[in-house]
Parts: structure tokens; sequence; C-alpha cells
């Protein structure tokens, strides 16, 4: 996380500007009076990684004085004039004084946010790397750039072991590539191995190659995996899986980076830069004698966290736009904002890889060029998109409906909708191609709400946010049979 003294003005638009740092992930550490930033600045706090100051021109002359106390202070630390007026003159002189930049007011988040993430790249030696991964690694939430920067880091040191640890569909293998391609080891070969997907009885031959006539039907040598990889990089997917037998093995190989093929007696040597990956809590295996606590700590010398889908806030339009590019061919298709809306609140269990699979399906469901809902697998979404939390009623109300059952009414929804949709709907006028539409939903909304209501049409009314006879005149026009005498009378 990165800290940012923040000097204000008068005008207090420090708070605002710390909440475009939170936003970020960024904390902001704020002086409201000139008095407190000199305090503040002379305490030399090594903690800040830039200034910004907010000076309203015309008004107190205290910017330069700052920006000079700050450069003595800080001499590399970047600070930032933010004013309510861009002088040229002023601007010169704030950069002759050592200012990094001079943004002009109102406070654009992007903008200022841009402008300080550009100056810490600069002063950061693994700069070049960061954005290199940043062109292969989709995404601009802070926890994939906190993320981003540990990859860089351990991209120099390539014989160090890198274990990557997060859910199912993250992206950890895509990790594992960037941390290969942009190392010293790019043009040597880099080998994946799902260790979960090979049978327990192939996996140490598949690892380790075997020599002929090793087990039965063994009729020709093979190359195993670990000699595949040669000066490259060997990533074991799913380590967590590995039987502890073969733990032992491959904490001898990493050990003395040497290995014998099954049956074979001629000593190969490992080369290989290893990257491990699970979705596993390997410390709590380790805890119930699963995995082996020394193959763990040879394993995991860096460390990097791999953040789910949930906490990446603001990267799915991002992928969505992304793989619905990658998917769409030739054809000019988009999301309709209602499906926007349902995959903003669904929470994405499998990841980026299930977004990936889940946008192609959509795309194959489409015939049009609008995907809409009913296009998105709902019987498998439904239950996550309803409401994790209902709100403890004051007084009895009726049961609520089981998740089956509302995914299946919001299924149904929209299912006759669709079949509303004339060939011709673009030559109608708005009013006439959305009438049958409000029909079809006012038929299943106003039947739903008079039997949660217990069949009482005041009740219903009521809750509906109309009167009694607008919810009948609406009940007739969508076509519903009449209301019996009994349901008629409850309205008294």
């Amino acid at each position: 996380m990165h800290k940012v003294l923040v000097i204000d003005s008068p005008t207090r638009d420090a708070e605002r500007f710390g909440r475009i740092l939170a936003k970020d992930g960024w904390e902001a550490g704020v002086c409201e009076t000139s008095a407190e930033a000199e305090r503040v600045i002379a305490k030399a706090d090594e903690g800040y990684a830039a200034a910004v100051i907010l000076w309203e021109i015309p008004g107190p002359p205290f910017g330069f004085d700052l920006l000079t106390q700050c450069k003595q202070v800080w001499p590399e630390m970047p600070v930032v004039i933010v004013s309510g007026r861009l002088d040229a003159g002023l601007a010169v002189r704030a950069v002759h004084l050592g200012a990094s930049d001079f943004l002009e007011k109102p406070l654009d988040s992007e903008r200022v946010m841009a402008c300080l993430q550009r100056l810490l790249a600069e002063r950061d030696p693994l700069s070049p790397l960061v954005e290199k991964a940043r062109q292969t690694i989709l995404g601009q939430s802070p926890k994939l750039l906190e993320m981003v920067s540990q990859l860089a880091k351990a991209v120099p040191h390539a014989d160090s072991r890198v274990l990557l640890i997060g859910e199912s569909g993250t992206g950890k293998e895509l990790i594992a590539q960037a941390i290969h391609q942009l190392g010293t080891r790019a043009k040597a070969p880099m080998v994946a191995v799902n260790i979960s997907a090979i049978p327990a009885t192939l996996i140490e031959s598949a690892l380790f190659g075997h020599e002929k006539g090793a087990f039965t039907g063994a009729a020709n040598p093979h190359v195993g995996y670990l000699e595949e990889a040669g000066n490259g990089t060997l990533f074991l997917d799913e380590i967590g899986d590995l039987e502890l037998s073969l733990q032992v093995k491959l904490l001898r190989v990493i050990q003395e980076n040497e290995f014998r093929r099954l049956s074979g007696k001629k000593t190969l040597p490992f080369a290989a830069r290893l990257i491990c990956a699970t979705n596993r809590d390997l410390a709590v295996a380790v805890h119930e004698g699963t995995f082996r606590r020394d193959l763990y700590h040879r394993i995991a010398e860096f460390t990097i966290q791999v953040p789910s889908l949930r906490e990446r806030d603001g990267d799915l339009t991002l992928l969505l736009n992304h793989f619905l590019t990658k998917y769409r061919g030739t054809r000019n298709v988009r999301f309709a904002r209602e499906t926007l809306t349902i995959l903003r609140s669904y929470p994405f269990p499998g990841n980026v890889r299930e977004l990936e699979n889940l946008v192609k399906g959509a795309l194959i469901e489409c015939e049009s060029e609008i995907v809409l809902p009913h296009h998105l697998p709902l019987r498998s979404m439904g239950a996550f998109l309803l409401p994790q939390a209902q709100a403890t009623p004051a007084v009895e109300t009726e049961p609520v409906a089981q998740p089956e059952q509302r995914a299946q009414t919001h299924q149904k929804l929209y299912e006759e909708l669709l079949r509303l949709l004339p060939s011709n709907w673009l030559d109608l006028r708005y009013r006439e191609s959305l009438l049958p539409y409000e029909r079809v939903f006012d038929r299943i909304y106003l039947q739903h709400r008079l039997e949660r209501a217990r069949y009482n049409i005041s009740q219903a009314a009521k809750e509906a946010g109309v009167d009694g006879k607008t919810f009948r005149k609406r009940w007739r026009d969508c076509g519903l049979p009449p209301l019996s005498a009994g349901e008629e009378g409850s309205d008294g």
C-alpha cells in the first residue's frame, strides 16, 4: 500500500482526495494547515511514497514554501501540486523547485491516480517488468496490481522457486507463464503439468520418465516432464494433490538438482526453475500430515497470492469486453444492460475461467446482436444471484420462496419476454414495441403479488404501491381471467 502526504488548502478538498486514494488501495496522511504540514515534514517520516499539495490560487502563499521543504527532506520523493488555476509561470517555477507535476482542478480521480502511478513507476527499477506483465494480465484493481508487483519482484531471481496460491480458475498458469516469459529463461521451454489430472499410477513416470522395460507396457524409453523442462521452467499445478511418496522424491530432486528415470542408472541434471500452484491451504495440509513441511518450505521461497475475481473490484467489465472481443468473431455483439446487471451481482465462484466459459456459452446461445439474460446459464447461476441475507421482518410475513423456486420464476419471465420479440420490432414505435412486454410482466407480477397477499386485493395493491382500482385495471388489461367473487369481495 502506498501512503501519500496530502497538504490541504482552505477549500478542504483533502477528504475527497483521500477517498480517491482509498478507492485504489492507497492511504492518505492529511495535513489541514501549513503549520501541521511543517510539523509532519520536520519528522521526516520515510513512510510516504509521494506528496500532493492542494493549493488554491489566489490564496495563502504556502505552496512553494512547502514544496521546498518537502524536497529538502525527501529529495527523491515526487511532489505534485494541484491548483484551482493552471498558470504557466507558476507551473514552470514549481517544476524548477522540484515539483514532479502541476495539475489543474477539478480533481479527476483517473487523471490524478495515473499521474501518481506514473511518477512512482519511474522511481521503481521493476517498473518495466510491471508494465510488461500488465500487458499480459488484464486488470486495474488494487489487488491485481499488488499481485503484478509481487510477480515483477520474483522475475529477476531466476533460480528461486515460486508458489502461487489462489482459488481454481484465477489464472495461476497465466501468472506462471508471465514469470517465465519475462525472465532470463524465456527462450527455454516452459512445461506445465496439472498434478490432479494425471492418474496416481502414472504420475511418477510422467514426471521422472522411464527406461524401456521399467514396467509392463514400457516398450520404449520415455522422457519425463523434469527432463523435458531442461533449462526452462517446470510448472506444477495443484501441487497439494501430490502423494506423500512422490513428495519425498520431488524433495530430493530439489535438494540435489538431479534425478533418474524409472529403472534408469544414469543421473540426469534438473536445471529448470520450479513454479508450483495450489488452491489448497498448504499450511493446513502440513498440520494434517498430508503435505511435507520440508517440501512446503522448499517450494515457497517466493509466495504470490492470486486474487479471486470477487476481490478484483472493477476488473469484471474489462474482462467481459476482452472475452467478448476474443470470441465474437466478426459479429457485432454486445451485452444488454440487464445482462450486465446480473453478471455484476454474480460472485463467480469459478473465477476468470468461469467468466470466460460463460461468455463463450452465451455467444453460442445468442443469435442476435444483443446478449440477453436468458442467454446466460441462469439455472446454475440462480442460487448465487439471490440476496445472501434477508432483513428480519418486524411482523409475520409469508415464507420466503426457496432459491430454486425463485430462480425458476426468473427463468420463466426471461423466456416469456423473449418469445414476445417480433421480427419487425425495430419498425415499431417505442410504446408499440414495449406494450407486449408490459402485459406479460404484469401477468407474472400481479399473480405473484396476489398470491403473496393471500388473495386480498387491497393488501396486494398496497404492497404494489397502487390503489385497488388500478390493480384491477392492470389485471384486466394484461389478459388475466376475471377475479372471482371472493377475491373481488376481499377488497372491502
